[in-house]
This record gives structure tokens, C-alpha cells and sequence, in this order.
């Protein structure tokens, strides 16, 4: 075999598995919401941030390890005097602009293939009833791709008197000169949710459901070390999330499901937690914090089961999750997947008012 059709098929073996891949992706997809759409942007009248990291396939070879951040508020709120009451007593409407921004790192593989994106997200919120409001929202970025071709082994190199086969040493024939490049990216979603609070005090019989569809990548950016006309095919993502409670419980359902499709790929992720309450907030003074913790998981098909948790208090929340591995690939990973943990803000509201949380 010629040595440039070598160096090509390892170039190709090398690169081919990320490129065609699914973007980078979280378990704990219900805490990552600008990943998933971007019209979930400023959805809540409060501020949101988290940080997440995300560390899989240790077992099989040099780790994946993912990194995002995320931040979004709502710029506009529009007030309403609740009839009867003192002008103290208000309830936001809950529609208007809402923002965010998002960035995401991850790291690949024996040659370091890195991503590295930021985008801007922009939605606007109109309510359709007293329950109810439907979303539209736009983002935008950069996307940088990186490798090392040092640390990739290359047919060039094969030495069929050394040792081992094979000599690093060996400088490489023809190597690709674009280990670096930087891509316009663009996407769009659409969002519907409804809520219906509890009917009293300690009822816990609320009811929330939100729906939506995005697309990221709409422009398919050209995604190739070689500089050929490759392109990164557009990903169509479908979700759901819901929370209901159990009537005169402390015990909140919350299933969930993500649908995405990128080229040939797919993903589909469903399940859910179950979040008991330890404590309520303070309706009226604001002094006694709530907290609750809950438990479950997700199936992602053919490939994963997710065991999740997460701790909230007052206005932060922790959770984690591990993925165990169910895959072909668990002959050698021996089921062992990838580790999760998100850190999560929401700015509290003063207690005196009402809160509506689609999508938090």
C-alpha cells in the first residue's frame, strides 16, 4: 500500500468517528436548556445559571470530558395588580425578551480533538391563556475545532524492523497543515408550555408541561482538518418535560424525553425523576428556604441507562448521574459509562409574589 493511502486511511480512522458523531450531549438534559433549545431562554422570570461536566468512557481510553456554561434572564416583565389586594400583592405575566448565553468545551480521544462554542441565544415569550405560553427564539455563535496530529499514530510511521511496528519518531509524509478552525453557526427553536398551580396551600396537585422543537446547525457549517467540503449536518431536536404532583403529597412526578437527529444518528433519551419535598418555602415572610430531593432515571436507547439525583435548596441545586453503559461497547467498558455533575443558580423571587417557572 502506498504510504499517502496509508496516511489518509489513518487520517480518516482518526477523525471519522467524532465527525460524524452527535454534537456533545448531557444526561442531565432537563438542567442544560440552551443546549436543547434555544427559545428556553429566559423562560423563567428569574436569573439562571449552571455549570456542568461531563466525564465518559475513562474505562475504554483517554477520557471524554465535557465542560458547559450557561447563563439566561428575562429583560422585560410586565406587572399586573391582582384585584382586591394591596398594590404590594402583584403577579408577573411571565411574557416578554428573554436571553442567555451559553459555552461548551470538550476534549476527545488520544489526539486531543477539541470543541470549543459560544452562542447567544434570544427568545421571546407571548401568553396564549392564563396557563399557558408559546415561545420562539434564535442563537448564534462560533464554533472552533482543534486536534493534535502529533499524538495520532499514522501509517507513515509503520517501521517493520522496530520493536513494536512502529517508530513516532518517523516524520510524517504530507501532513495536513489545519489542525485549527473556526465556523459561523446558527439555530432556532420553538417552544409551548403550560401550567396549572396547586389549588391551595400544601395541595400539591399542580401541573406543568412544556413541549418543543429546535434545530442547531441550520446553516451546516463546513467541519473538516483537510479542507475539504465536508459539512456538519444540522441536528433536529424534539423534547418534553412535565411536573405533577400528587395531590396532598410531597411527591412531584417530573418525566422527561429528548428526541435528536443528526445525520445518521439518533438519540432518544426518556424517563424520569421523582422529587419529594423536604420543605416548603415561606409564602408570606420569605424566611424558611424550601428544599427537596429527587431520585430516578433515563433510558437512552440502545446505548445507556442513567441513574440521576439531584439536591435543591432554596435557590440552588446540585445534581448527578452516571451513565451505565449497555452499549456493544460494554464488552470492554464493563457497563462503565460517564460521570455527571451539574451545579445550578435561580435567582429567588420575593415570596409575596406569584411564580411562574415554565421550563425552570
Amino acid at each position: 500500500m502506498k504510504k499517502s493511502t496509508l496516511f489518509y486511511a489513518a487520517l480518516a480512522g482518526a477523525i471519522s468517528l467524532p465527525c460524524m458523531a452527535q454534537d456533545i450531549h448531557f444526561s442531565q438534559f432537563t438542567q442544560t436548556p440552551l443546549a436543547v433549545n434555544p427559545s428556553l431562554a429566559g423562560t423563567t422570570i428569574w436569573i439562571r445559571g449552571s455549570v456542568h461536566y461531563r466525564d465518559q468512557w475513562r474505562a475504554v481510553t483517554v477520557p471524554y470530558q465535557t465542560m458547559m456554561a450557561s447563563f439566561d434572564i428575562k429583560t422585560k416583565r410586565r406587572w399586573i395588580k391582582i384585584k382586591h389586594e394591596t398594590e404590594k400583592y402583584k403577579q408577573s405575566t411571565n411574557e416578554g425578551l428573554g436571553w442567555g448565553v451559553n459555552v461548551y468545551k470538550d476534549k476527545a480521544g488520544d489526539g486531543e480533538m477539541g470543541t470549543l462554542q459560544a452562542n447567544l441565544n434570544v427568545a421571546y415569550q407571548i401568553r396564549t391563556g392564563d396557563k399557558s405560553m408559546i415561545a420562539a427564539g434564535l442563537n448564534g455563535g462560533v464554533i472552533q475545532r482543534s486536534i493534535n496530529f502529533e499524538k495520532l499514530y499514522w501509517g507513515s510511521q509503520y517501521c517493520p524492523t522496530c520493536p513494536n511496528g512502529y517508530d513516532p519518531n518517523i516524520a510524517l509524509q504530507n501532513p495536513p497543515d489545519n489542525n485549527n478552525f473556526i465556523v459561523p453557526d446558527a439555530g432556532g427553536g420553538v417552544l409551548y408550555s403550560y401550567k396549572k398551580s396547586e389549588r391551595y396551600m400544601r395541595g400539591s396537585d399542580q401541573s406543568e408541561l412544556s413541549l418543543g422543537a429546535a434545530i442547531f446547525h441550520a446553516n451546516q457549517p463546513k467541519y473538516s482538518f483537510m479542507g475539504s467540503n465536508e459539512r456538519l449536518y444540522s441536528r433536529i431536536v424534539a423534547h418534553g418535560q412535565g411536573a405533577f404532583g400528587i395531590s396532598n403529597t410531597n411527591l412531584v412526578i417530573v418525566p422527561a424525553f429528548l428526541f435528536a437527529q443528526q445525520g445518521p444518528n439518533q438519540e432518544i433519551l426518556m424517563g424520569s425523576l421523582f422529587r419529594y419535598m423536604l420543605k416548603e418555602d415561606s409564602k408570606y415572610t420569605g424566611f424558611v428556604k424550601g428544599s427537596s430531593v429527587s431520585a430516578g432515571g433515563y433510558y437512552r436507547n440502545k446505548d445507556a441507562f442513567v441513574a440521576a439525583a439531584m439536591f435543591e435548596f432554596a435557590s440552588y441545586g446540585i445534581g448527578i448521574s452516571y451513565d451505565i453503559n449497555i452499549s456493544g461497547l460494554k464488552t470492554v467498558s464493563t457497563g462503565r459509562g460517564g460521570f455527571e455533575i451539574t451545579l445550578r443558580f435561580l435567582n429567588p423571587a420575593p415570596f409575596i409574589y406569584s411564580q411562574a417557572s415554565f421550563g425552570s
